[in-house]
């Protein structure tokens, strides 16, 4: 039994995502309780709370209207972001909003300026740097079992996305790509463990320019790449640490995770989202790798509703707010600088800086 309220939330875009969403969330009924979703497809809406309870809204604007809605979980396509959590933000509702935070940066400062001038909470995925391997590596990092970090490499490879995915276009337009879409997921993993970023230099490519759609209604159609499919960042952090990021949309890769070598030896956790990836360290002298032990025993695979259960408790609690619009905004201007570094062919300042969130465990 919890000692307050759950936090009533209503889901916004009930897409391919939500499901795994409304399940987790219906694991915590007294951290999270769902009133309701809204989706432009009404059948979308109507099969997500036949599933996860609450009622259909048949507009959004009845949905920030509805006093028992305190926050929004906003899981539109990416180019639907900003606008939607705008909306919310300004009608006085907290936001948790998949990634990207928007697509640009005047919209990402717009987002964070409303929820200060409204005082409410703006949240954004992704959250996976709270799973228990993600938090033992930041624990390892921090205790300096490899001594200083000097270098980081990461990968996201991520296959054809418009082989399962029944609406891959969006993916492939501007204000999306490989990196706004999953680079993310390693650059908020490296960024709260080293902290902001200062520079970047990046290469970016179209180099599978026309898709065909493999899965849904839409299947066999095709269609044009509009943003490069292909980025890679080198990117320099305030603390002296490089790194470089790899991100595609196309081709099976068996590289994948984040690598640390430091001073004394190297880190490697196996994925960057798997809250029970494997962390293993090798020192300067070790005969092999060794595994690092978890600092908790680990959810197995991802606890989709983990950002919202930490956001529910410190909104009611005061407990700190782990996922914060701040950092997202700051990962968003890292990527919009990796893509600026590869027009212009050189290395540019990344502006914006954020605190990194305390330790989970």
């Amino acid at each position: 039994m919890s000692e307050f309220e759950p936090l009533r939330v209503a889901i916004v875009g009930c897409g391919n995502i939500s499901g795994a969403y409304g399940s987790s969330l219906k694991t915590k009924p007294e951290l999270i309780k769902i009133m309701g979703a809204f989706d432009v497809m009404t059948d979308q809406a109507k099969n997500f709370v036949n599933n996860y309870g609450g009622k259909v809204y048949e507009k959004f604007e009845d949905v920030i209207a509805d006093p028992d809605v305190e926050a929004i979980i906003n899981l539109t396509s990416h180019h639907a972001h900003a606008e939607v959590s705008s909306k919310a933000l300004s009608a006085g509702k907290h936001v948790h909003s998949e990634k990207p935070l928007a697509t640009n940066r005047e919209d990402g400062k717009k987002l964070l300026d409303l929820a200060e001038k409204n005082n409410v909470r703006l949240s954004c995925s992704p959250f996976t740097f709270l799973g228990e391997a993600q938090q033992t590596l930041r624990k390892a990092i921090h205790d300096e079992i490899i001594g200083k970090p000097l270098i980081a490499y990461a990968e996201m490879n991520w296959s054809w996305i418009e082989k399962w995915h029944p609406n891959p276009e969006g993916f492939h337009q501007p204000g999306a790509g490989p990196m706004l879409d999953v680079g993310v997921y390693p650059l908020t993993i490296l960024t709260a463990i080293l902290g902001p970023v200062v520079k970047a230099l990046g290469y970016a490519d179209i180099l599978l320019p026309e898709r065909t759609i493999g899965s849904g209604p839409k299947a066999g159609q095709k269609f044009m790449v509009t943003t490069p499919d292909q980025v890679i960042g080198i990117l320099t952090f305030a603390s002296g640490c490089i790194a470089r990021i790899t991100t595609n949309f196309f081709g099976y890769s068996r590289q994948g995770g984040i690598e640390f070598h430091g001073e004394k030896g190297s880190l490697i956790i196996d994925t960057a989202v798997d809250f029970k990836s494997g962390v293993s360290v090798r020192n300067i002298g070790d005969n092999d790798w060794k595994t690092v032990p978890f600092v908790l025993e680990p959810f197995a695979g991802v606890e989709w509703g983990r950002a919202m259960f930490e956001l529910a408790e410190s909104i009611r609690k005061g407990t700190p707010q782990r996922c914060t619009g701040q950092q997202a905004y700051h990962v968003l201007d890292i990527c919009l600088s990796i893509l600026d570094s590869a027009k212009k062919g050189c290395a540019v300042p990344v502006e914006s800086t954020f605190i990194p969130p305390p330790p989970r465990y």
